[in-house]
Order: structure tokens, then C-alpha cells, then sequence
């Protein structure tokens, strides 16, 4: 899901398997990123993708469907 509820910085809601997490979309500082992301996500390239790196209580990594971290596909080449 993406969108701003109250005008301000646009959110996408990610859809886990723990619950929903909301992501704050910094377009103004990183338009090409942003695009690239929600597009992605629109065309399902996300969809059942797992977290390939977790460490409590700092981060977790994902949006890659080979698992591994390397990276995936961009709409722009």
C-alpha cells in the first residue's frame, strides 16, 4: 500500500507474515529510488520475498528474491 494520509511524507506498508510495517518514503531526497521501489512493488516483484538478513533490535533486509543480498531488477535497465 502507498500513500500519505495526512499530505505529508508518503508510507508503503509492507505485509508480513508478523504484521504490517509502515516505511517512510523519502522521495524529495530520493526520487529514481522511491519510483523504483513502489513500481516493484506494484508489479509484485516483492511478493513473497523473505528478510535475507535479521539482526534484533537493528535491521532487517530484504527485497531480493534470490535471497542473497546481491540485488534484483530495476525499471531502468
Amino acid at each position: 500500500m502507498w500513500g500519505s494520509t495526512d499530505g505529508g511524507t508518503p508510507e508503503v506498508t509492507l505485509e508480513t507474515s508478523m504484521g504490517a510495517v509502515s516505511v517512510e518514503m523519502y522521495y524529495r531526497h530520493a526520487p529514481k529510488t522511491c519510483r523504483n521501489f513502489v513500481e516493484l512493488a506494484r508489479r509484485g516483484y516483492y511478493d513473497n520475498v523473505i528478510f535475507h538478513r535479521i539482526i534484533k533490535d537493528f535491521i532487517v533486509q530484504g527485497g531480493d528474491p534470490t535471497g542473497t543480498g546481491r540485488g534484483g531488477e530495476s525499471i531502468y535497465g
